[in-house]
């Protein structure tokens, strides 16, 4: 599940980002810094999220989906399908949380005042916080959206090399710490 759960956050913090006029492919390439990056990552961070230089959330258009690649497994469809449900239903329940409680949230983040430095300390406080009382899917979408809001606020203020950052981040607590209740409450 773990290149999946990636493949979320990687399609959720692009989609934020092209909210705000930003390209995901403009700082996926930003060196990271290895040491605060999971094991294993580094591979995935090559995963291409984008096709010249647009998010990849619209896959109904891609020729995986419609059968169009030489395979006809019916495994495939099952597995690209679904996930791009999850990527728009992600993305249209973060937009609806952040229109909800837009005031609290950019309080939020603007009070955090990040640096490269301070950034993981300032992500760990505030997702150690957001899942203190336990785990529900209305805190999932939080999650996702207030790293979204992290990757904007680190890229207006000049800071991209955080973006990639953020985004192992998200994805090593949502496999360490947000897997396991999700798969206990029906997946994806």
């Amino acid at each position: 599940m773990s290149q999946s759960n990636r493949e979320l956050v990687v399609d959720f913090l692009s989609y934020k980002l092209s909210q705000k006029g930003y390209s995901w492919s403009q700082f996926s390439d930003v060196e990271e810094n290895r040491t605060e990056a999971p094991e294993g990552t580094e591979s995935e961070m090559e995963t291409p999220s984008a096709i010249n230089g647009n998010p990849s959330w619209h896959l109904a258009d891609s020729p995986a989906v419609n059968g169009a690649t030489g395979h006809s497994s019916s495994l495939d469809a099952r597995e690209v399908i679904p996930m791009a449900a999850v990527k728009q239903a992600l993305r249209e329940a973060g937009d609806e949380f952040e229109l909800r409680y837009r005031r609290a949230f950019s309080d939020l983040t603007s009070q955090l005042h990040i640096t490269p430095g301070t950034a993981y300390q300032s992500f760990e406080q505030v997702v150690n916080e957001l899942f203190r009382d336990g785990v529900n899917w209305g805190r999932i979408v939080a999650f996702f959206s207030f790293g979204g809001a992290l990757c904007v606020e680190s890229v207006d203020k000049e800071m991209q090399v955080l973006v990639s950052r953020i985004a192992a981040w998200m994805a090593t607590y949502l496999n360490d710490h947000l897997e396991p209740w999700i798969q206990e409450n029906g997946g994806w």
